[in-house]
């Protein structure tokens, strides 16, 4: 029974490092910002192509101030230059405080440069991830229209959660999976910055590992209100693979999730074709600082695919 529960929270927390919503007001320990330097920036990855323009962009507004900071911003993205396209929305956030778009906008910027510091950096990792929280928060609050300003809350609220543990998280864990359902509810983002990182696919790809993870037993129902749901993690991993099918985690995800749902109800077919998609993938240009850890985690399902439900890129456990 206590290995049991182990296993369980052990899926429960890694299912959290997809993403989670987190409506309401933000904790007063979570609005503490992270004021200290970035020393760490995504590894070098090839740039892409010229951001199309955004009807939401704050340069829209005819500052020619906001509009040059805006420029740099974006082109600081392009480039890969995460932190310093962080540090230039903070001065645009000086200018126009409260931008929802701004606010989403930083939120993932912190969110890239805290999955890029060590696992071991969890006092700084966590001054960061409560930094975005509280961006998305206060975002998703002043346009409760805004679905990547709820996926980004989720994406903060869950790191958050992991870093400090599942026993003094329950409340976040809990609130997350419902706010969750609420996210799929709205309208689907059309927001992208590139031809291959779409808003809408990420928020699928979240969801997925989130249903997947999340065990399926009526006990977690009872202490949650709600329960995992390995069908909805293929069906919502199919959603975010058909989006952008050649972003590795996404097939990776697809993969591990038809694995595990083989695995529950003993369907041959959908175990076939999960290791398939796990296959080959070296095939795939790698676009993220996080698609090696991916082809691990592909590696390690494809060795031992009964481990395919519990798989995640990293989790913490207390």
């Amino acid at each position: 029974m206590r290995s049991a529960l182990r296993l369980s929270l052990r899926c429960l927390l890694a299912s959290l490092l997809a993403a989670a919503v987190q409506t309401g007001g933000v904790l007063a320990e979570d609005l503490e910002l992270a004021t200290a330097a970035y020393p760490i920036s995504l590894a070098p990855l090839p740039t892409v192509a010229a951001f199309p323009p955004s009807l939401y962009s704050p340069d829209l507004r005819g500052d020619p101030r906001i509009s040059r900071l805006w420029a740099e911003t974006v082109e600081a993205e392009r480039i890969r230059d995460v932190g310093h396209a962080a540090e230039l929305k903070r001065r645009v956030l000086e200018l126009l405080p409260g931008d929802v778009h701004t606010r989403w906008r930083l939120a993932r910027d912190l969110l890239n440069l805290g999955e890029a510091m060590p696992a071991d950096q969890k006092r700084e990792r966590l001054r960061i991830y409560r930094e975005a929280r509280a961006l998305a928060s206060s975002a998703a609050g002043a346009d409760p229209d805004c679905v990547e300003c709820c996926f980004y809350d989720f994406a903060a609220t869950s790191r958050i959660a992991t870093i400090k543990g599942a026993l003094r998280s329950i409340s976040l864990i809990k609130a997350s999976g419902h706010v969750l359902e609420r996210c799929l509810a709205m309208e689907p983002s059309v927001w992208s910055d590139t031809d291959w990182n779409h808003e809408r696919g990420n928020l699928y790809y979240g969801a997925a590992v989130y249903y997947r993870m999340v065990p399926d037993t009526w006990w977690m129902e009872r202490l949650l209100g709600f329960r995992g749901d390995k069908r909805a993690a293929v069906q919502l991993a199919r959603q975010a693979y058909e989006v952008t099918p050649s972003r590795i985690d996404y097939r990776v995800e697809l993969g591990v999730a038809l694995i595990c749902l083989g695995n529950a109800t003993d369907e041959d077919a959908a175990r076939a074709e999960g290791m398939a998609l796990l296959g080959d993938l070296d095939e795939l240009s790698m676009r993220l600082a996080t698609d090696p850890l991916d082809i691990l985690r592909a590696a390690e399902v494809r060795a031992e695919p009964d481990g395919a439900c519990g798989n995640a890129r990293s989790f913490e456990i207390e």
